[in-house]
């Protein structure tokens, strides 16, 4: 080990060093001059600084477990860092200072301190500290930092250990008492603007007891020499896609983006509710589809506005990609309306929503396109649930 890598293992603190010069001092001193006094002092400096050396230089070995709970969250609420620190040492005692830190996106790394009594050989402890929510992101905690230092301040270190542990804060959700009809509905008839409802074959699969004969696919049984059956999905069962526009010039401000967040993650939240199919497109080229709730929330928690796609290109992967029948577009400058007017022949209908600071709340029909203006996300759910024939 090289000088600077010795000094990088054991940092020395700036009263070490003086202490560490004032006995190199002395003892020259007492040596060139005769007097044995300078040098015992000197040399009891000497060994007081290689003695904050060896404790400082013996790591601790350490293993920390680590769970938040839960690990998805919206904002405004709170999560819960749980802790587990086991000496796993066979002679020392852990005798330091523990910090943890937890950092998310456009958050500042927040450090708090964890108190950890005497660790002896083969003994735990355990700590817990809160996390709040307090803006959409993801928060990554840990590792745990240890640091020790000397009884007189000569020397100290640090070192890290454990795994993190992510959380994903979701955008704040808002109850909507709406959803979009769109051109299909159930067959169970909630809605009346289905043309014809059917059943349609969607793939093979191997027979399960309990399943009627008449959907057996023969030919292929033969085929094969096993049962398949054929397996059928509602075509009528609509589909939202939500294309919330994440371009950089689409948005005056990180809070409005932060409003269209929460509109999308509020439409798909009110979808889940009522059974619908649900998609999520962004312009940054992230896509999902048939997905959970959660898998939605951590999409959005992960979002940024920093897309670099032409809105043509946007549009055009809209276009191609058909993603259901119901398109809500979400953007925070004024929609588009002949470019979204195109897209009816692809989506049957089309919702535009405007979400920018001091705009007043409406619903109306704009190109004969419903279109909504709010100023945030919960300006946005009156809008919605009070736009009456707009929707």
């Amino acid at each position: 080990m090289n000088r600077l890598e010795f000094l990088r293992a054991v940092p020395v603190t700036a009263r070490g060093v003086g202490l560490a010069a004032a006995a190199a001092v002395l003892i020259l001193a007492g040596w060139q001059w005769g007097y044995p006094e300078l040098v015992a002092i000197g040399a009891a400096a000497g060994l007081a600084c290689a003695a904050a050396v060896s404790v400082i230089a013996a790591k601790p070995n350490l293993e920390v477990e680590r769970s938040v709970a839960p690990d998805r969250v919206s904002v405004g609420q709170s999560a819960t860092v749980a802790l587990e620190v086991r000496n796993a040492g066979r002679w020392r005692s852990v005798n330091a200072r523990a910090v943890d830190s937890h950092s998310g996106v456009a958050q500042a790394t927040r450090r708090v301190a964890v108190p950890l009594a005497r660790l002896r050989p083969g003994k735990s402890a355990n700590a817990t500290y809160a996390i709040r929510a307090e803006r959409r992101g993801v928060v990554d905690a840990g590792p745990l930092g240890i640091g020790k230092r000397d009884l007189l301040g000569l020397a100290a270190t640090a070192g890290s250990f454990g795994p993190t542990a992510r959380l994903w804060v979701h955008p704040r959700l808002w109850t909507l008492g709406r959803t979009p009809d769109g051109f299909a509905r159930s067959l169970e008839g909630t809605a009346d603007k289905v043309e014809q409802g059917s059943l349609t074959f969607h793939s093979l699969r191997e027979y399960v007891i309990g399943d009627e004969l008449r959907h057996v696919h023969w030919r292929t049984s033969a085929r094969i020499g096993q049962l398949m059956v054929k397996e059928h999905v509602d075509t009528s069962m609509p589909t939202v896609a939500v294309a919330l526009d994440d371009r950089a010039e689409s948005w005056t401000g990180p809070d409005s983006f932060e409003a269209a967040c929460e509109a999308a993650y509020s439409v798909l939240t009110a979808c889940f509710r009522a059974e619908y199919h649900a998609a999520l497109v962004t312009a940054s080229g992230s896509a999902l589809s048939g997905s959970g709730r959660d898998a939605y929330g951590d999409l959005l928690a992960e979002l940024a506005c920093d897309a670099t796609d032409s809105l043509g290109a946007y549009v055009a992967r809209l276009t191609a990609g058909r993603f259901g029948d119901t398109l809500v577009w979400i953007t925070g400058t004024e929609p588009p309306t002949a470019r979204l007017a195109a897209l009816k022949r692809v989506y049957p209908v089309v919702i535009a929503v405007h979400l920018a600071p001091g705009l007043h709340t409406s619903a109306v029909l704009v190109g004969g396109l419903p279109s909504l203006k709010a100023a945030d996300g919960e300006q946005f759910a009156a809008a919605w649930d009070g736009g009456g024939a707009a929707l």
